[in-house]
């Protein structure tokens, strides 16, 4: 007798396997009669292997077998040579996260710090993080900029490091990458209702499923709506977002993918406190907002996508994807351009303007293995291009004296449009790479990549009424190279130890005397660390040390004013550790350690200084939720330690000392399909900053306590 256990959709050979299966099944079972029991062979197991899917929606827990970020291809995490973190659709339904903001503030070795009340800035080792969608890289698109909404992703993948072997250019910071939630394989669906402090209201649902009968063609509907009030005073926000896919098999191994999604979002700009002119702190409430009422970041964005999967062979498959994405977006506010006298009153700068983007991408790219010397190896290649073009129309900006800072509303409207200046930029990239995983021995691998980029930038600005000016030449470099090496070397079936070198490049625009543009900033780093798992996978964790410099940086030349000399130099190195899954049945946690020290080499005026002073030197993210064994019952606890920073602030003056904020939560499983939670935010109430910043603005209050309640069901 043969027994056949499917733990994967069936390939051609194991299709094969299991014809062969039914003859042999047959076969014995017709002559069973003729043969003595005693000669009959024991049962036989036949175990078709799994597909390495770095989905995570659907499986239990925090942890994930496998991701794309860093390798195109999905790759077992432990078997990617550099720090890797994944926040699973698991986690991001038990928190209760809902904006990407939030997910990558979970992740080890970032940190998110607000930016204007609608947007943040998302660091990891002493630079700004860089940013992907399903894989495309997105040029400058993370930060300060708004993101869709996280219901439409199934993940968030975070690779900390220079990632110049496929991204091209940008931050030695290391990239995120947000995977999209694809069609449903059987029909379902969810919807989440959540409410809490500041009229805190939250709608979420989703639903979708095959649409014929043998389930080629596969939808999904996401939509969410949230409106809510904040901490501070005048401030409120809404938003509105729908994201659909269709997923199509229009031939056995040919599927075509189209998805898009629209959103809208109105809130009110918050650019933190202003300070004292004695540079200290303000003595106000959390609740203060120096703002006008009238303020408002209106953005709209459109992103339309076609994909193409097709694997021609077991071991090929090619994957191109085209998109496109629009951005339009309103501001008008009011801002203390000054410190706080002892008055109470400052000087206010009225501005406003609208702006408009499109960004369009294509990235083509095969993987699969060959076999050489009687080993497989696997083999990446491709070529992406992005087309950024923003364009921006300003409104007059003025100043107005002596506003009380407790009055803010006394700041008059202005009337924009007219528009005097308009401003167009163009960014245009593009490149080939490729990336070699050679297994030189049964535990040894050697991973080599590469990528070579061509980048500009060009940019005009005028009247909107006078005749269009002619284009500006910005930073341009043609055939720029950023390598990657690592080699990965298996200790034991489950530990693997790895070492890795990559680069990232940053195009200038300073000359020297000569005239000459300088050459890119090259941010490389060295990292060297340890993975393993236990539990079959359930657990995983990781340890790592780094080091990297960012070479080549813009130096004033003193000899002669108003040139430059690339010798600026910076260096960022530090370690982390991370531990993410089930330690035991019925606990889920990720928790993770990162030290980071920054600091200038060589630098006109700040050698020896921070690089980073936004980064803590240590901080501590924890957060696990344990279901109680025959009960409905769940409870849930998340910390986040920060050890001090100053920012853009004054030391000893205006900085933020070490503190701890402390989550909990508990939760009851009211049917099947049917869960109630309750999350308190800062249990403690603790009383910090969650940015310090200039004299006039950016000193912002971390949230207060708040409670929240959500009732999830699905079907």
């Amino acid at each position: 007798m043969v027994i056949l256990e499917d733990r994967a959709s069936c390939g051609a050979w194991q299709r094969l396997s299991l014809l062969a299966a039914s003859i042999a099944f047959s076969t014995a079972h017709a002559e069973a009669a003729e043969v003595p029991p005693e000669s009959l062979l024991p049962p036989i197991t036949v175990i078709a292997p799994p597909t390495l899917d770095p989905t995570t929606e659907g499986q239990p827990g925090y942890a994930t077998r496998a991701a794309t970020v860093g390798a195109k291809a999905p790759t077992p995490v432990k078997e990617i040579p550099s720090s890797v973190s994944v926040i699973t659709r698991q986690r991001i339904v038990d928190q209760g996260l809902v904006s990407v903001d939030q997910a990558l503030a979970q992740v080890t070795g970032v940190t998110v710090t607000p930016w204007d009340g609608a947007t943040n800035q998302i660091r990891s080792r002493g630079y700004l993080l860089e940013s992907s969608l399903d894989g495309i890289p997105v040029y400058g698109g993370l930060n300060a900029t708004k993101q869709f909404d996280l219901a439409m992703f199934d993940r968030v993948e975070v690779l900390r490091g220079p990632a110049g072997g496929f991204k091209g250019s940008g931050q030695p910071s290391g990239t995120a990458n947000f995977v999209r939630r694809r069609g449903r394989e059987s029909f379902g669906g969810s919807a989440t209702l959540s409410t809490g402090r500041w009229e805190n209201h939250r709608l979420e649902a989703e639903v979708g499923g095959p649409v014929n009968e043998g389930g080629s063609v596969r939808t999904r509907l996401v939509t969410a709506g949230h409106e809510r009030r904040f901490h501070y005073d005048r401030a409120s926000s809404r938003k509105g977002m729908v994201y659909a896919t269709l997923d199509a098999d229009v031939a056995p191994d040919t599927t075509v993918s189209v998805y898009g999604a629209h959103q809208d979002d109105q809130s009110s700009p918050f650019a933190g406190l202003p300070a004292r002119t004695d540079d200290r702190f303000l003595d106000v409430p959390r609740s203060t907002n120096p703002y006008p009422g009238w303020t408002r970041h209106d953005t709209v964005t459109t992103m339309a996508t076609v994909e193409v999967d097709h694997r021609w062979t077991r071991d090929w498959q090619l994957r191109a994807r085209a998109s496109r994405q629009t951005q339009g977006w309103g501001f008008r506010d009011a801002y203390p351009t000054t410190g706080i006298n002892a008055q109470g009153t400052a000087t206010y700068a009225v501005r406003g303007w609208d702006s408009e983007s499109s960004r369009t991408a294509l990235d083509v790219h095969v993987n699969g293995s060959v076999e050489v010397f009687a080993r497989r190896h696997t083999v990446t290649a491709g070529w992406n291009r992005e087309r950024y073009v923003s364009d921006t129309f300003y409104g007059e900006s003025r100043s107005i004296e002596n506003i009380p800072i407790l009055d803010p509303d006394r700041v008059p409207e202005p009337s924009i449009p007219p528009f005097i200046r308009r401003s167009r930029e163009e960014t245009r990239q593009s490149g080939f790479y490729g990336l070699l995983r050679w297994a030189v021995a049964d535990a040894t691998t050697v991973v080599l990549g590469a990528r070579t980029s061509d980048f500009e930038v060009r940019s005009r600005s005028g009247a909107p009424a006078a005749p269009t000016p002619n284009w500006s030449a910005g930073a341009q470099e043609t055939g720029e190279v950023t390598p990657f090496a690592g080699l990965i070397q298996q200790l034991t079936p489950t530990v693997t130890a790895y070492g890795s070198y990559s680069e990232i490049f940053l195009p200038q625009t300073q000359r020297d005397v000569t005239g000459r543009t300088l050459d890119p900033r090259i941010g490389h780093q060295v990292e060297i660390g340890f993975k393993g798992e236990a539990r079959g996978g359930r657990l995983q964790w990781s340890v790592a040390a780094y080091r990297g410099q960012d070479r080549n940086r813009a130096f004033a030349d003193g000899s002669n004013p108003g040139s430059f000399i690339q010798a600026g130099k910076a260096q960022v190195q530090g370690w982390e550790a991370e531990v993410s899954g089930s330690p035991f049945v019925g606990l889920d946690l990720q928790a993770g350690y990162a030290r980071v020290d920054s600091r200038y080499l060589e630098h006109a005026t700040l050698k020896g200084a921070t690089l980073s002073p936004f980064e803590p030197r240590h901080a501590i993210k924890l957060y696990g939720r344990f279901r109680v064994p025959d009960s409905a019952l769940s409870i849930g606890a998340g910390l986040d330690v920060s050890s001090g920073m100053v920012g853009t602030g004054a030391p000893g003056v205006r900085d933020q000392g070490g503190y701890a904020v402390v989550q909990a939560q508990a939760g009851y499983r009211l049917s099947k399909d049917a869960t109630l939670a309750l999350s308190v935010h800062n249990l403690f109430d603790r009383t910090y900053y969650a940015r310090i910043g200039t004299a006039n603005a950016y000193n912002t209050f971390g949230e207060p306590r708040h409670l929240t309640m959500s009732l999830r069901t699905s079907f």
